[in-house]
């Protein structure tokens, strides 16, 4: 059994490839051989099949699964679309890429129930939008708790006067409105809502 293999029995990832939070300090027993003193080798193999977060150092170390790897099966991006996206600075934050929190291809319907975007010949550039890292996990988060809740970002979270640009925090077949399916767009229509 590989390292990747026993991870996987011990963090029990679910059918969207998320997992509990994992602590180092569950790494003994059966599962010691995946204990690190500097480096976590058995990491790099998660990388193409998962996406995920760590935090922590030492023994407060912890990762979690947070979902398969993006840029795997249905939702691949053409390498067109990734090379103009890519180069572009984050649409939340305004930073450019960099070794600690590069831009990501972000598909802006979290829900990637849209076939035209999941079909790499339909594709379109403004179906997907750079998000750093950072970013691009927090609104994967936020698009998972859309979905089990039914209930979009509420933009006042971020100091905004609406809460969306439709008016409607219920998710009503569609991600349009909410702040994350498209930040550039939403502060566009706080403008002109706002004359």
């Amino acid at each position: 059994m590989t390292d990747i293999e026993l991870f996987l029995i011990l963090a029990k990832p679910d059918d969207k490839g998320c997992s509990r939070l994992i602590s180092k300090r569950e790494l003994i027993g059966e599962y010691a051989s995946l204990n690190f003193t500097n480096g976590c080798q058995w990491m790099r193999g998660l990388k193409g099949k998962y996406e995920y977060q760590t935090s922590g150092r030492g023994d407060s170390w912890t990762i979690k699964l947070i979902g398969f790897d993006s840029d795997k099966g249905t939702r691949g991006v053409r390498l067109d679309i990734k090379n103009i996206i890519s180069k572009q600075n984050c649409v939340h934050t305004g930073f450019r890429s960099t070794t600690q929190n590069p831009i990501e291809v972000d598909h802006k319907n979290g829900r990637y129930n849209d076939y035209d975007v999941l079909d790499l010949l339909s594709q379109k550039v403004d179906d997907f939008q750079p998000l750093c890292r950072q970013a691009n996990l927090h609104k994967r988060s936020i698009c998972n708790k859309c979905e089990e809740t039914n209930q979009k970002f509420d933009a006042k979270k971020l100091g905004y006067n609406v809460s969306t640009t439709d008016g409607i925090l219920e998710y009503n077949g569609t991600c349009k409105g909410c702040y994350w399916f498209c930040p550039i767009s939403f502060k566009e229509n706080l403008v002109v809502m706002e004359k």
